[in-house]
């Protein structure tokens, strides 16, 4: 539920906090000193050898969003987050059980049920971040254990049809979600392509 979602911002909100309080920080330029779209300021918070973002990631408290030209800590988040999910740590411990795949180009989504049971699906949504397109998967969805299903609206043949078109965002990071019905995340698909 929601009150979940909230716990966890508030685990990363103190953890955050805690890793600040333990003394001097260095604010850490890339290659643009400012976000272009908006002028928010884009700076990697450091002490020594540690890394803010890498350490709240490695805790399953962050997910990766790279913003290009700014990628020098992309490797380095990335590992964190993967190893995060690998030990379902943190917001990876809600999505255990289902993998989210988006292929923006050929506009498919796939599903994944890496769980030993059957997952009902009806009324959840899969949620397009950037343009906050959505889709309703119909009420006689289920996904057995090990199966997939895939949702496209390039109109596939065996896959459930998401209206409209040019739902995902090809040229900026367009991460993705599966929400339950009552908004919970149960999987995310970060996009690997950078701002």
């Amino acid at each position: 539920d929601a009150a979940a979602q909230r716990e966890l911002a508030e685990a990363a909100q103190g953890a955050a906090a805690a890793w600040l309080a333990r003394g001097p920080i260095e604010l850490v330029a890339d290659v643009e000193p400012r976000e272009p779209d908006d002028g928010r300021l884009l700076r990697y918070v450091r002490r020594g050898a540690s890394d803010l973002s890498v350490d709240l990631a490695r805790a399953g408290l962050a997910r990766a969003l790279p913003i290009a030209p700014n990628l020098a800590q992309r490797d380095a988040i990335a590992a964190a987050v993967d190893e995060a999910r690998a030990q379902s740590r943190g917001l990876w411990a809600l999505v255990a059980g289902l993998g989210l795949h988006v292929d923006k180009v050929a506009e498919r989504v796939t599903v994944t049920n890496r769980s030993g049971r059957e997952v009902t699906l009806a009324g959840w949504w899969l949620v397009s971040l950037r343009g906050g397109q959505a889709f309703k998967l119909p009420s006689d969805t289920a996904l057995a254990a090990g199966a997939s299903l895939t949702v496209s609206s390039a109109g596939e043949p065996g896959s459930l049809r998401w209206p409209g078109r040019n739902v995902w965002n090809n040229s900026r990071a367009d991460p993705g979600e599966l929400r339950m019905p009552d908004g919970r995340v149960a999987a995310v698909w970060d996009d690997p392509s950078s701002d």
